[in-house]
């Protein structure tokens, strides 16, 4: 007989009703457990994507961005970027919700204008003097330029490839050229129009042979293609790709893949002096349209940062691109480091890329035997200084 307890009523705890509503209970807690652990990693995996935080923080200018982190990091707002007095919330609110810098037209007007779209481009890091008017520009030729130019490297004989160049230690650089009958306008005798500044012999792959000549002399072995392509403008990254694929297949201790090309931009904004000499400036391009793209910009940092130091104005900085912005992949997947270069612009002469090409060898070399292991770097020359 069950016992009474004032103000209690017995709880009889094995009857069949309360077993089930246990497990019942025991069930749903574990399911809730499972779900909730799902939900979390893939939360996580979603928030560790940097294109997120791209998202978030594109709203924002960079002086905006060190005047926020600034809080956090005292040392951000000491930074001469940061015009802390000039900030408000007014502006930062104005900012997230329209995503328009009031100091930056292209934000307001860059999908309005046609002109404005050749900038919109990001600054990742800005060399000396440059702005949004100093961007790299891609153009292409007009059309009947480019007609006679497909027609005429269809007539122009295949020739074979010259054998590799005998290079202490192991060929690492792999140098091509996707729009190779870009060039300046002082090395051609026919044309005096920049949109006209293309030659099928006379061109950019000058330049690579040049670069690939000094890589070697600085023991950094160097594999150059200055050949062309049987493709039309609109599929030349297609054609050079398989150029790319198949030296890399050839050669598994390639390591750097190096598009040149000569920017569009006059000599005003691609040209400056260095000890009394004329140099063509210097600017690295990365696409966002592949999954190396944060390695391929971190390694154009490192070219960047040792130009700067070696030669003080010469880099115009790093820029990115999105697909929207043209190719925005430039065969860059291929590599975790592939760069595409522009050096100099329409105005520029060969001696003057040549200089440049000169200065990118040196500073490939430094980053190259910098970060190479001392086992490796025994067996290949050292960088000269």
């Amino acid at each position: 007989m069950r016992k009474r307890v004032r103000g209690f009523k017995a709880f009889n705890m094995s009857a069949p009703q309360v077993r089930q509503l246990f497990v019942a209970l025991i069930l749903g807690t574990a399911i809730m457990f499972v779900l909730t652990g799902l939900f979390a990693v893939v939360q996580a995996k979603r928030s560790a994507q940097s294109g997120d935080i791209s998202q978030i923080t594109a709203r924002f200018s960079t002086e905006t961005l060190l005047y926020l982190m600034g809080g956090e990091v005292p040392y951000l707002s000491t930074m001469k970027e940061v015009a802390s007095k000039e900030l408000s919330i007014s502006r930062i609110t104005f900012e997230l919700m329209t995503s328009i810098d009031p100091k930056d037209p292209r934000s307001l007007f860059g999908s309005e204008l046609p002109g404005f779209a050749l900038f919109d481009t990001q600054i990742v890091v800005a060399g000396k003097d440059v702005d949004y008017t100093d961007v790299p520009i891609e153009s292409t030729p007009p059309s009947d330029l480019e007609k006679k130019l497909t027609e005429d490297k269809k007539k122009k004989p295949e020739k074979e490839e010259p054998p590799p160049r005998r290079v202490s230690g192991k060929e690492r650089v792999f140098i091509y050229h996707t729009h190779y009958t870009e060039s300046y306008l002082p090395e051609l005798k026919n044309t005096d129009h920049p949109k006209s500044a293309y030659d099928q012999r006379n061109n950019i792959t000058k330049v690579g042979r040049h670069m690939g000549e000094t890589l070697d002399r600085y023991g950094l072995g160097t594999q150059v293609y200055s050949g062309g392509f049987n493709a039309g403008w609109n599929q030349l990254y297609r054609a050079s790709r398989a150029k790319v694929v198949s030296a890399l297949k050839a050669n598994k201790d390639l390591s750097y893949v190096i598009d040149i090309h000569r920017d569009s931009q006059h000599r005003a904004k691609t040209t400056t002096d260095i000890k009394g000499k004329k140099y063509s400036r210097i600017a690295f391009v990365i696409g966002t349209g592949n999954p190396h793209w944060e390695d391929n910009e971190r390694f154009a940092r490192q070219l960047h940062k040792k130009l700067d130091e070696l030669y003080p104005g010469l880099s115009k900085g790093v820029f990115r691109k999105t697909p929207m912005m043209g190719n925005g992949e430039y065969n860059q997947s291929l590599s975790k480091k592939g760069i595409l270069v522009e050096i100099g612009g329409v105005d520029n002469t060969f001696n003057e890329s040549n200089r440049s090409a000169d200065a990118l060898a040196r500073a490939l070399a430094d980053v190259h035997f910098g970060n190479t292991p001392v086992a490796t770097k025994s067996k290949e020359n050292k960088s000269p200084k």
